[in-house]
């Protein structure tokens, strides 16, 4: 009887402090959800979790702050540009100096959306969660509004982080200088 048992029984091996199990159970489905637990509980254990957020989410949170703080300096600029081409004579001044105050604001914002999108270039991803974050941010930054966010540089740049966070996760030799 105790040979019989054992061929129907689940292998002690995979499973932690002698949890035997029922073919049986596995295949009516019953004990797929404990498996399933002891097995992830295992592996995580298994995987490092940082300890500190990764640093590449602040940089596109910041970006993507001034990015759209830049955009509705723009639409505010549109707004005051038309109700400029719109208006009398008598108001026409005070929206010529609302619109120079809108334009000394945009090169201000856009040195300060610039310098954002530098930073996050050149931010190493901690995680392959986040170079999967800053590849698909600087992607629907072009497919949304068809905004490239940098030139030439810019992109040599970003390219040189995430394969820094790529060969960092997967054990390789990380480069320390591009080219």
């Amino acid at each position: 009887m105790s040979q019989a048992d054992s061929a129907y029984t689940t292998s002690r091996s995979i499973l932690p402090a002698g949890l035997a199990l029922r073919r049986r159970q596995f295949v009516t489905g019953g004990a797929a959800a404990a498996l399933a637990a002891v097995v992830t509980a295992s592996r995580a254990a298994s995987v490092p979790v940082p300890e500190a957020p990764d640093p590449i989410l602040a940089a596109i949170e910041g970006h993507r702050r001034d990015y759209e703080e830049l955009g509705r300096l723009l639409a505010e600029q549109d707004a005051a540009e038309r109700e400029l081409r719109r208006a009398r004579k008598g108001r026409r001044a005070a929206l010529e100096a609302q619109l120079a105050n809108l334009c000394k604001t945009e090169g201000r914002l856009g040195r300060i959306e610039m310098q954002a999108s530098l930073r996050l270039a050149k931010t190493v991803p901690a995680s392959l969660t986040g170079v999967a974050a800053a590849l698909r941010y600087v992607r629907e930054r072009y497919d949304f509004g068809q905004y490239p966010m940098y030139e030439e540089d810019g992109y040599r740049l970003l390219l040189f982080s995430t394969e820094r966070a790529i060969c960092a996760a997967a054990g390789l030799a990380v480069p320390h200088r591009g080219r």
